[in-house]
């Protein structure tokens, strides 16, 4: 299982003993990392993944649309291959499917629906944890690579419990964690 840190969008979040989560939006033009609203201080996306140890998983969260040709690019000059991305609204979903960019949908106690042709499924919980190890399997069983998001990112350290017992079985392929340490 991979360990993904949560918003690793700065060089002094990188570890490379861990996969990153980070976020990029699109400012004049050009894709940078950033969380938030991009500033003169964003840092270019192409410099950042030059930076990160590419054995580790990298799951990049769309904040922007009309992206995908030129994360293709970046994805390609930098010969990125152990990654997928998640957050795209649908049509940029399908665009980025077809730029044979690597593609995750998001289910969580809002959204149900299976999204063709993606190879991973990130799988939140906002409010509870609403899934169980019959639902992942399941999601397996289809094909897809699992990316849980750990509780404590939304606050609720008191479903940490169920969350560990959950991971314990070994479904999970990735977990998007603020302590990775743990792990």
């Amino acid at each position: 299982m991979k360990i993904l840190k949560h918003r690793v969008n700065s060089y002094d979040k990188i570890d490379d003993n861990f996969g990153a989560e980070i976020d990029i939006r699109d400012q004049n033009g050009e894709l940078v990392v950033s969380h938030d609203l991009p500033n003169s201080s964003s840092i270019r996306l192409e410099e950042f993944l030059k930076k990160i140890n590419k054995q580790q998983l990298i799951a990049i969260n769309i904040k922007s649309v009309e992206i995908e040709t030129n994360l293709k690019e970046i994805i390609s000059k930098i010969d990125l291959e152990n990654y997928f991305t998640f957050d795209w609204p649908i049509p940029s979903l399908i665009k980025a499917q077809n730029n044979q960019i690597i593609c995750a949908f998001r289910l969580s106690e809002y959204e149900k629906e299976i999204f063709p042709n993606c190879s991973w499924v990130w799988i939140d919980s906002f409010k509870e944890i609403w899934y169980g190890q019959k639902e992942l399997e399941d999601l397996k069983n289809k094909g897809f690579n699992i990316a849980l998001v750990s509780p404590e990112l939304h606050g609720r350290e008191i479903d940490f419990g169920r969350f560990e017992s959950i991971v314990d079985t070994g479904i999970a392929d990735a977990i998007c964690t603020n302590n990775p340490e743990y792990w």
